[in-house]
């Protein structure tokens, strides 16, 4: 069975892989915020498609309509948020605070 967080993950990765073309030189996007109903299962091997569509810019944060698909229904939907950031900046941020 497919479980939630990784349903999530590739939702998160549809986001993600949706901004790659709009990163400029060290900018990299990450995950603000996360809505998300896991309608239905996927069994073992059954092939799931998950989809980001851009629903709403504010600011520096972009909203994401996202769905995954078993192929014959929705087995989840919600919204993801994103940001762009300095990849160097962050990864700074995250080593000072360990």
């Amino acid at each position: 069975m497919l479980s939630t967080p990784h349903m999530i993950g590739w939702m998160e990765a549809a986001g993600y892989e949706a901004l790659l073309p709009f990163c400029e030189g060290d900018e990299v996007s990450v995950g603000t915020a996360i809505n998300i109903i896991h309608r239905a299962p996927a069994g073992i091997g059954a092939a799931v498609k998950c989809e980001a569509v851009l629903e709403s810019v504010n600011g520096r944060f972009l909203t994401f309509r996202v769905t995954a698909h078993n192929g014959s229904e929705v087995i989840g939907h919600g919204t993801i948020s994103r940001t762009f950031v300095s990849k160097s900046k962050f990864q700074r941020t995250v080593a000072s605070s360990q």
